[in-house]
């Protein structure tokens, strides 16, 4: 039987080493080989796909309509449901892998005497990546038919045929003073429940604190029912909404977080390893809809700064959240990561010159860049630079109209179609490029990492323990097996370990415990709305 060594070339002797990395090893060179035994006993359990080997199924699972060692042989509509769920089986089994993987790589990083373990973790990933591929093609093409049947049914409320008569949801922006990343997701939210409700969905922009002309200066409109035409007055706030035609949001409407229509979620929850996040995804990009001429002034500095999509970019957030919202990161703790990326880059042939999209509105993340990672090249849309600074106070965040919205969305358009990127989810900006990526990425979370929290809506998710776990220190949370927990956001935790800090609802104590031992529960609802997709 081969040596370790000559199973992975590109591994360090494990007798070279301490006792401790041989057991680190051993231990995920278990897990990845457990993982890969489990698959090929799905495949073998699968009697109605009759080819003669793993490989040829796993080629039939990549999309293709005919099985390339029978050509001669077409594909039947029960075939092609046997192929779909036979990658849902692979899917949900690697990504449970790459999840445990994933966590144990942050939590090994973070220790002393575990440097190799982000080598392990380019190789290990690589090799789950593989593998993921082969089904990419058609789990992304069913993505993209779900994604399009919700969009329709958007179009079609949010366009009445008369908008005098039509029932509404008016939404004002004036009454929150925000950033543009929270009232994006106050204004989602609202939507949302809109159109649980049936509703069009009108929005109130003057005077919105970020722009003094209205959201459709840069934005595309929402739909064709506008306040000034078919509304004027704001109604009063009333908790019997059903039978009136124009309302406010209110308590009425109930919460949508980690919500999701069982039409859509039943389907997606096999192919995709996000279905909430997804599912959210569908009305922030419908909303960042940019209109033409801003469209073009995106493309005009995409031409100009060179941005081509295979770039890894970071969001700095140095601003006024520090200290309030969230910790300071360094640039180091972003770079750290984008280093990692362009590895694995390197890892599978595709090896570039490493260049780096910044998003920022510190002049001094500029200038450390720049000092301290001469072999990169660094890029940003050109609204803030070394000469520029938007930090100093919120008065320029807010109300500049040369600099604030325009900057804040561009960067959102180039992050999300960056290959890679570094962020911190405390902030509203990271989880919404977040979610544009999911309309770009069949599994976009493998593309972004964040240096604080885990990806929240408002409240943070509820999670159901599906393996005990024991706490070996003070920061830890004791659980057991169907044990309840509420993940909460914690501005003293910042070490990006890969854990959920999170409440037992059982004992009331807070701690942390590394995510594959907990799944989160996404709630299926009735919506006549989305009920025949």
């Amino acid at each position: 039987m081969p040596s370790s060594h000559t199973r992975f070339p590109n591994t360090p002797k494990c007798l070279s080493k301490s006792k401790k990395y041989c057991k680190k090893r051993a231990l995920i060179a278990s897990v990845f080989a457990l993982t890969i035994l489990t698959l090929i006993r799905i495949v073998r359990e699968r009697p109605t796909l009759d080819f003669v080997s793993f490989d040829s199924r796993i080629s039939f699972l990549a999309g293709t309509s005919l099985d390339f060692r029978y050509p001669h042989l077409s594909v039947s509509p029960e075939r092609e449901l046997e192929s779909l769920n036979l990658s849902s089986d692979i899917f949900t089994s690697m990504m449970a892998m790459m999840k445990k993987i994933r966590s144990r790589w942050l939590q090994g990083r973070t220790k002393p005497g575990m440097e190799y373990v982000d080598d392990e973790y380019v190789q290990l990933s690589n090799q789950a990546r593989t593998i993921l591929r082969r089904s990419e093609s058609l789990r992304w093409s069913r993505l993209k038919g779900l994604s399009k049947a919700i969009r329709e049914r958007i179009v079609e409320i949010q366009n009445p045929p008369d908008c005098n008569a039509a029932k509404m949801l008016v939404y004002d922006t004036s009454k929150r003073s925000a950033g543009f990343g929270s009232k994006m997701h106050v204004i989602v939210r609202e939507f949302i429940r809109s159109l649980y409700a049936n509703r069009t969905f009108v929005l109130k922009s003057d005077g919105w604190g970020y722009e003094e002309k209205n959201w459709e200066y840069y934005l595309q409109p929402l739909g064709r029912c506008k306040y000034d035409r078919h509304v004027n007055t704001l109604p009063p706030i009333s908790e019997k909404t059903q039978d009136e035609r124009i309302v406010r949001p209110n308590r009425s409407f109930g919460d949508i977080d980690w919500t999701v229509p069982w039409k859509v979620l039943d389907p997606l929850k096999k192919i995709h390893d996000d279905p909430f996040a997804w599912w959210i995804a569908q009305f922030v990009s419908y909303a960042f809809r940019f209109q033409p001429w801003f469209e073009e002034k995106a493309k005009s500095i995409g031409d100009s700064i060179g941005f081509t999509g295979n770039e890894a970019g970071i969001h700095i957030r140095w601003g006024d959240k520090i200290g309030r919202e969230a910790a300071k990161h360094e640039v180091y703790e972003y770079m750290e990561f984008v280093e990692i990326s362009y590895r694995l880059r390197e890892r599978v042939g595709h090896k570039t010159q490493p260049v780096v999209y910044v998003a920022t509105e510190s002049s001094q993340a500029w200038k450390d860049l720049k000092s301290k990672y001469s072999e990169y090249t660094f890029i940003g849309s050109g609204y803030v630079n070394e000469t520029k600074d938007m930090s100093s106070t919120d008065a320029v965040r807010y109300t500049d109209i040369k600099f604030a919205l325009p900057s804040i969305l561009m960067d959102m358009y180039f992050l999300s179609k960056s290959n890679f990127v570094v962020c911190t989810f405390s902030s509203n900006i990271c989880r919404g490029i977040y979610e544009l990526l999911m309309m770009s990425k069949a599994m976009p979370s493998d593309r972004l990492i964040s240096l604080d929290h885990h990806y929240r809506f408002f409240a943070g998710p509820r999670l159901l323990t599906i393996q005990d776990h024991t706490k070996r220190s003070e920061m830890e949370l004791d659980m057991v097996v169907g044990d309840e927990l509420n993940a909460v956001r914690d501005i003293a935790y910042r070490v990006c370990d890969g854990n959920i800090i999170a409440t037992n609802q059982r004992t009331g104590e807070r701690g942390s415990l590394p995510p594959y031992k907990a799944e989160i529960l996404v709630k299926a609802i009735n919506s006549t709305v989305f009920e025949d997709l």
